[in-house]
This record gives structure tokens, sequence and C-alpha cells, in this order.
């Protein structure tokens, strides 16, 4: 990874980024597919899909349902209990973090994002979750921390880079804000090379994390969690963009 690689995904470089975005007249400001410019029109007012948020969040119920059932899978079979706690990092709009709310009954959900104007229209939609805005760094403790359950759906540290260091940095940082019993779920296409996708072989050997390959969203709404999984193996070698490489990461 070089220099410049990690400029741009670092923690302070996307918290220079939105503040660009956000607070002055730009290209990007009005580029709908940078996702900062996105939420800077969906806390304007416009709806998901004018402001180009489904570019970059999961917003229609039924993928969101879906994706979060599949979790809810995982969490039982992990956690073993109800968890009281869930952490959505970089959750933007906090579409996903309400379906964790709805899936996970008992737990209170927090979603974290650099987004100022994602925050604002979360805290707005999304009342029984709580959002936190500002950067996530791996050098500092989540707020509310420790949490029974960590989602990084797509989140840039696993996702925008195969640095073997920084993701031997940023699963210590999961670990670290975890409950004792508790899981992370890192899920990342796996059609993505530069990713945790392929450092997953070491940091097997040095972590308690495994992976489940399940189907896309597109097909998995339609099959049973077991048999999205086995399609989600048989299809990776010939469609690896039908497939979500979910990461679940315990400490023992």
């Amino acid at each position: 990874m070089t220099k410049n690689e990690r400029a741009w995904w670092s923690p302070e470089a996307l918290t220079e980024r939105e503040r660009e975005v956000r607070m002055g007249p730009s290209d990007d400001a009005h580029d709908l597919r940078n996702d900062f410019a996105s939420y800077r029109e969906l806390a304007g007012g416009s709806e998901p899909q004018s402001s180009g948020l489904h570019l970059h969040n999961e917003v229609e119920p039924w993928r969101i349902d879906t994706v979060c059932r599949d979790y809810g899978v995982i969490v039982r079979q992990s956690l073993r209990r109800q968890p009281r706690s869930i952490a959505d990092l970089g959750c933007g709009a906090g579409f996903t973090s309400d379906g964790l709310r709805r899936t996970f009954a008992l737990a209170t959900v927090t979603g974290f994002d650099v987004s100022h104007d994602a925050v604002y229209y979360a805290r707005n939609r999304w009342t029984q979750c709580r959002f936190i805005e500002g950067a996530i760094t791996s050098g500092r403790a989540l707020d509310g921390a420790p949490y029974d359950v960590i989602l990084a759906q797509e989140f840039y540290p696993f996702t925008r880079t195969g640095s073997l260091d920084s993701h031997r940095e940023w699963t210590k940082f999961l670990l670290d804000n975890l409950s004792n019993d508790g899981v992370a779920i890192i899920m990342v296409s796996a059609r993505t090379p530069d990713s945790i996708n392929h450092t997953y072989p070491q940091l097997r050997g040095e972590f308690n994390i495994r992976r489940n390959r399940i189907a896309a969203p597109r097909l998995s709404q339609r099959l049973s969690p077991g048999v999205a999984g086995v399609a989600g193996t048989l299809l990776h070698p010939v469609r690896p963009q039908w497939v979500r490489n979910l990461y679940v990461l315990q400490r023992q």
C-alpha cells in the first residue's frame, strides 16, 4: 500500500473531504457519485433515490431485511444469547442501523459515521437508534464500547486496501471494542480484490476469524439462510459479483 493510497481512505482524509464537500461549492459537491454529496442532498430534503443515496447505501426495504436476516443468523450462531448493544460502523444514513434494531429488538443500536449530513438525516428519521458523528480511528475506543455486536459493512479499512498491516490494526480495533463473548461481522463483496478478501489467509492464522460466503441479496432473499450459504460457495468461482463475504471475528 502506498502513502497516497492510505491518504484517501484514512479517517483524517475522509474528515477533510467531507468538510470540503459539505461547506463549499465544488465539483464533488454536485456529483452524486460522491457519497458525501449524496448525504448533502439527502439532508437538504431530497428523497433517497434522487439524492443518489442508493449508489452508496442499502436503502431498499427488501435488501435491508435480507442482509439483516443473514446477520441475525450469524449472530445467533456465534453469540448464543440476545445482544444488548450493537455498533454499526460507517452507518451512512442509518437504513441498515434501523434494520439491525428491528432484527434485534432487545439491543440498543449505535451508528457511527464521519458525515455530518448522514448523521443529521439518520437522527431525524431513525429515532429509536443512536447516531454519533465523527471519524472512527483505530487508536480511540468507540463511544459506548464494549459492544456485543459490531457490524463493519463495506467499511473502508477492510474494503479499500489490501494492506495486511492495516487489516491487523483494524482487526485488533474491533476486538478491543467487543464484549468478551461478542462478535464482529465484516462484510465485503467477494469481487473486491484489494480488501480483506486478499489478506484473510494470513489473518486466519493470527485471529479467531472465519469466512462465510453468502449469495447476494437479490438471490438470497428467495432462499433460506442455509441454502443462501451453499449458493454463495458454489457461485464464488464463476460469479463472485453475486456473492458477499461475511468475515466473523471473535475473541475465542
